[in-house]
């Protein structure tokens, strides 16, 4: 029988040096974790004629495979990002290193955000019908006056549609935006109106921006009243949500509204938020894609563009000061 040992970062990087040098029919005889962090095996497999130099005896993979990930673990941990997405940014990260030699965290957090995160473009007028949808006071109005207002700046024609049947403060606020921008707003009550002002607006504009009530994701009721507005039209649906809400409840609250259509979020308030982790874990586990963001209360330079880079900056502050 023939051993051997080997010595890797990992217990699978071990295990490819295994099968690369005895073979898949190897036998793992001993695990032992090494006090500076890495992992020792000891194979065998059956060999009638065995011999080794002293410089076969313990086999180690290139120094590129020892990656220090502090800096962006204690990033995502003061973010609150929630665990089964930090411990999956994190082993995609170490393997990005072990694979391409790169070290720079802000680097490797930016690729892997772009990776494995979904974005989209806000005025994009493949789909002219943007639904926003989201919990009371998550800023879905003050977003919708805000896309308007760069519509306006990129000559991009566009109507507002409200459904809120029970706010009335907030038609009124929308509607004042509306008429500054010098924007039509519509209102429409129930579904099928919605479906008819919509489709009559398409004729004319190359966005529709539709605001509908805000509602808690926990409350039937109040949820199912929201459904046929959300069915109604095939739309880009669009999930405002405070940036700085903890991750858990985040992922919550936005697991209900994936489950009735949203496929993206907008982010609010991003500038009072000194912690993002919600954003990121809801981005991850529910799939939602990030785009642009709420940044400021100004509604005319209120709004920015969200890509992998501004991400991994955000997350990464220190980079930032550093000038990096």
């Amino acid at each position: 029988m023939r051993l051997k040992p080997f010595i890797a970062a990992n217990m699978s990087e071990a295990l490819l040096l295994v099968k690369e040098s005895l073979g898949s029919d190897a036998i793992i005889l001993n695990t032992e974790k090494l006090p500076d962090g890495q992992v020792k095996l000891t194979a065998a497999i059956d060999e009638e004629d065995f011999s080794f130099t002293p410089k076969e005896e313990v086999e180690k993979i290139p120094s590129k495979s020892v990656f220090d990930d502090s800096e962006i673990r204690e990033s995502l941990n003061y973010h609150g990002v929630i665990e089964t997405s930090k411990d999956k940014i994190l082993s995609r990260i170490r393997k990005a290193h072990f694979q391409n030699g790169e070290s720079d965290s802000l680097k490797l957090l930016a690729r892997d955000l772009n990776q494995n995160i979904g974005y989209y473009k806000m005025l994009d007028r493949s789909t002219p019908f943007k639904l926003f949808m989201g919990v009371s006071g998550s800023g879905k109005s003050t977003a919708i006056a805000k896309v308007a207002t760069q519509a306006k700046f990129k000559k991009i024609s566009a109507c507002i549609i409200s459904t809120d049947n029970i706010r009335a403060g907030a038609n009124n606020q929308l509607e004042s935006f509306a008429k500054i921008l010098d924007t039509p707003f519509i209102f429409a009550g129930d579904a099928n109106m919605l479906y008819n002002k919509a489709a009559q607006n398409a004729q004319k504009y190359n966005l529709v921006l539709i605001d509908t009530p805000g509602v808690n994701p926990f409350k039937k009721e109040e949820v199912d009243k929201l459904k046929p507005f959300i069915n109604v039209l095939k739309a880009d649906k669009i999930m405002t949500m405070d940036a700085g809400r903890n991750a858990y409840d985040a992922v919550e609250i936005a697991e209900v509204f994936k489950n009735i259509g949203a496929q993206h979020i907008f982010p609010t308030r991003l500038d009072l938020a000194r912690r993002i982790g919600g954003i990121i874990s809801v981005a991850d586990v529910c799939k939602l894609k990030l785009g642009a963001a709420g940044i400021s209360a100004s509604i005319v330079q209120g709004i920015a563009k969200i890509d992998a880079a501004s991400l991994a900056k955000l997350l990464l502050p220190k980079h930032k000061q550093e000038g990096k």
